[in-house]
């Protein structure tokens, strides 16, 4: 008979906490490696316990300076604490540890949105943009949308979906996304170029090819949206 594997992380956690408990008191010489301590931060997070997660995480950093991945968890918990110049203060400290961690730009950017500083905001992340490729790259872009969206620079929403189009033609969200999007800002004949490209490469892309009637349809182009759809 199988051993239930919930009851085993279960019991692997609480394991864990134990000996956490017993390395804080001093009480252990036992030995936590970092992603021991990324999954008792975790656990407190989770239980929605910030404090402790907060402590957690001050901790492990003790055991492990030089850990980008930790200082990022304990920034993001600064955020969620709302000690904005402290997160971004610790995320000084992860980057130049490592500045290829994408966690830290997406946390730097919640910090500074939260301080109302969006053009910081926008400098970082259409900076980041040369350091990524692939999905790490659409993240970002997704990311930067995002901000465009929250400070009502909707032709820039359009710009960032179009090009994570261009580098991934068949990502949905982005699909469904930039259909609202090519209808808000008017950019029809756009959204016509930009759908018979993806469809030329990707001729049963159903969204693409609806993207393109409803692209038509805001020419009043009818005959061709009705093809189209």
């Amino acid at each position: 008979m199988k051993e239930n594997p919930y009851r085993e992380d279960k019991d692997e956690i609480r394991e864990l906490l134990v000996q956490y408990q017993n390395l804080k008191a001093g009480r252990s010489n036992s030995y936590l490696d970092e992603d021991s301590f990324e999954r008792i931060i975790d656990y407190y997070d989770d239980a929605e316990d910030i404090p402790m997660a907060l402590e957690a995480a001050e901790f492990a950093i003790e055991q492990y300076a030089y850990s980008a991945v930790l200082k990022c968890k304990k920034a993001d918990l600064l955020i969620a604490s709302r000690r904005y110049h402290d997160a971004l203060s610790t995320l000084e400290q992860a980057e130049l540890l490592d500045s290829h961690d994408i966690n830290l730009y997406i946390l730097k950017t919640d910090a500074y949105l939260a301080l109302d500083q969006q053009e910081k905001a926008v400098d970082l992340l259409e900076n980041a943009l040369s350091m990524f490729e692939g999905e790490e790259r659409v993240e970002l872009l997704f990311e930067l949308a995002d901000v465009y969206d929250d400070y009502e620079e909707f032709d820039k929403i359009f710009d960032c979906l179009r090009l994570i189009l261009e580098q991934d033609p068949n990502n949905e969200e982005a699909l469904y996304k930039i259909c609202f999007w090519t209808d808000f800002t008017n950019r029809n004949e756009e959204g016509v170029k930009l759908h018979q490209q993806i469809i030329d490469e990707y001729p049963y892309n159903e969204l693409a090819w609806f993207n393109l009637g409803a692209s038509y349809q805001g020419f009043k182009l009818y005959e061709k949206s009705i093809d189209a759809y």
